[in-house]
């Protein structure tokens, strides 16, 4: 969408479930691209209420972040372990995305202010490795309430 001052409109109707789903299917393989991984992030971020995203790999670990600031405060074996977890929760979904609740251990690993709806979304990590991506937002996310 645009504005009229012809911008573009970041409050779109744009499903968040079409959006992952592309990623999941067309862009997972290029995860080792951080410049991929930052245009699906800014893409996720400016078309749905997500305001917080970690893509995240169970070897790599901690891969890119962008939204709200966040001081990571874990040290690199907890959040392996929080990584673990999160991709533990999305594992048992079907569909290959999970909404987690606000006390799930990997909400440790987004911002405070943006835990009222966490998303976890399964791809295909480096080498075939696990990764999910993290969607933090301080709205509901509208596919998932």
């Amino acid at each position: 969408k645009e504005s009229q001052g012809g911008e573009q409109d970041t409050q779109s109707s744009g499903s968040i479930s079409e959006i992952l789903e592309f990623v999941r299917h067309d862009v997972g393989a290029d995860l080792t691209s951080k410049s991929s991984i930052a245009k699906i992030s800014k893409t996720i971020i400016n078309y749905t209420p997500a305001t917080y995203i970690r893509f995240v790999d169970e070897k790599m670990g901690d891969i890119y972040s962008s939204g709200a600031n966040m001081e990571d405060i874990i040290d690199e074996n907890e959040k392996l372990s929080l990584i673990k977890a999160s991709l533990d929760a999305v594992s048992e979904s079907r569909g290959g995305r999970v909404a987690l609740p606000g006390d799930h251990p990997s909400s440790k690993l987004v911002p405070q202010s943006e835990k009222r709806c966490i998303l976890v979304q399964k791809l295909v990590g480096w080498k075939g490795s696990n990764a999910c991506i993290i969607i933090g937002s301080n709205r509901l996310l509208p596919a998932f309430t």
